[in-house]
């Protein structure tokens, strides 16, 4: 868990803005930055003093002081310099005794230049497929003890298989619920993609040289320890599943042998079969967090190879047919993507998140009639998506048609 708590971490400076529920103070972002103040790494060090240089948070002065008193990297001590003397106008030199003394006299109080509106990312998401990790394991523990149960109370072992294949059926019907939530926040994340373009394309217009320096040092960091901590975290489960499954085992030998051979070989091909749906849920969930990390990148052919080996893995996966047929649709291959949506929708019928991608492909290719027919399914089921649909620019050459506007604002 730890391991992807840290994976979460590091793909948080790539993320997209969230929706305008989930952005936070000025405040928080300055603590955030000021804790990256601290971080081991030189560059990223530097890049947090870079970053407060450009918004000059005042927040961020009396920290920006005492890590000039503790710096000793010399490509990080001029960041910080050059950003205590773009936030508070002062010219005081390279020296952090005289930054110091000129805090503790003045005590902090200076004009305040700007505040900063900061956004989170995918925390909330992989938040989320953290506790649905967390939850499948010890979902698993439940249904191993009830074995243990069935094993050892032999004269109720009918009774006790049919209670545990209830609790299989509700486990696997809060597992959908799981990923059908999931689903909800990455459509919203990719309804907000047009809005990620435009803040990077400002931003790069902004400071060019100074966004392709940093960003190429950050690229090459976080696309490494992704990989690394992918590959940590894939072990680690392996190792504890194996280890679980060892113990399980010797117990259940060692009570199994009063049971007749017939209930012992049942319950031995249904201790395998869930052991491999575990570990193929586990390698289905790396492989989702892995292309939606291409994604967000910019890396679509990735994103598009690592999704095809997860749908074969996990043909059953509507988000990630969902996500497909996306990716599809942004490299213009049209029928592809529509084949990819219908998968999504076979397994998550008059899902509206889906149709509305739908009539999007449609919009694109000028299929009026099959555009307004999917945009009003759409919005019969989620009302909500009249404003997307207004503002959505794959409907551009439509929102001064009149059959369109009688659908999106009827």
């Amino acid at each position: 868990m730890r391991l992807l708590l840290g994976l979460l971490v590091l793909l948080a400076p790539l993320a997209a803005p969230l929706p305008a529920a989930a952005q936070t103070t000025d405040t928080d972002t300055a603590v955030a930055l000021v804790h990256s103040l601290r971080d081991k790494d030189p560059l990223v060090r530097s890049g947090a003093a870079r970053i407060l240089a450009k918004y000059k948070i005042p927040e961020s002065v009396e920290a920006l002081v005492l890590a000039a008193q503790d710096e000793t990297n010399d490509m990080v001590k001029p960041e910080i310099y050059n950003a205590l003397r773009v936030t508070t106008g002062e010219e005081i030199g390279d020296d952090p005794a005289a930054w110091k003394k000129w805090f503790d006299e003045k005590g902090g109080r200076f004009e305040k230049t700007i505040s900063l509106s900061a956004r989170r990312v995918l925390n909330d998401y992989q938040k989320f497929l953290t506790i649905s990790i967390v939850f499948n394991i010890l979902a698993f523990a439940g249904v191993c003890a009830a074995i243990l149960y069935f094993v050892g109370t032999a004269s109720n072992r009918n009774k006790a298989l049919k209670e545990l294949m209830r609790q299989a059926e509700q486990l696997v019907a809060e597992g959908n619920e799981v990923q059908k939530k999931s689903g909800g926040i990455l459509e919203g994340l990719d309804a907000k993609k047009g809005e990620l373009m435009m803040f990077f394309s400002k931003l790069k217009d902004e400071n060019e040289s100074e966004i392709e320096r940093y960003g190429d040092m950050i690229e090459q960091n976080i696309e490494h320890r992704m990989r690394e901590v992918t590959m940590q975290l894939r072990e680690k489960a392996e190792k504890e599943l194996e280890q679980t499954f060892k113990e399980l085992k010797e117990e259940i030998d060692g009570r199994i042998r009063r049971v007749s051979e017939e209930h012992k070989e049942s319950m031995l091909k249904e201790l395998t079969s869930r052991q491999q749906r575990f570990i193929a849920d586990v390698e289905a969930h790396t492989l989702f967090l892995e292309a939606s990390f291409f994604y967000i990148s910019g890396k679509l052919q990735d994103a598009v190879r690592v999704y095809k080996k997860l749908l074969l893995l996990k043909p059953d996966h509507y988000i990630a047919w969902n996500n497909y047929g996306t990716i599809m649709r942004d490299l213009l291959r049209f029928d592809e993507s529509e084949e990819a949506y219908g998968k999504a929708l076979s397994l998550s019928p008059d899902n509206p998140g889906v149709l509305y991608q739908v009539a999007t492909v449609y919009a694109m290719q000028k299929k009026k009639e099959k555009m307004l027919e999917t945009l009003k399914r759409t919005i019969q089921f989620d009302p909500e998506f009249k404003d997307e649909a207004l503002n959505e620019k794959a409907f551009k050459d439509y929102w001064e048609d009149p059959e369109f506007k009688d659908v999106a604002e009827g």
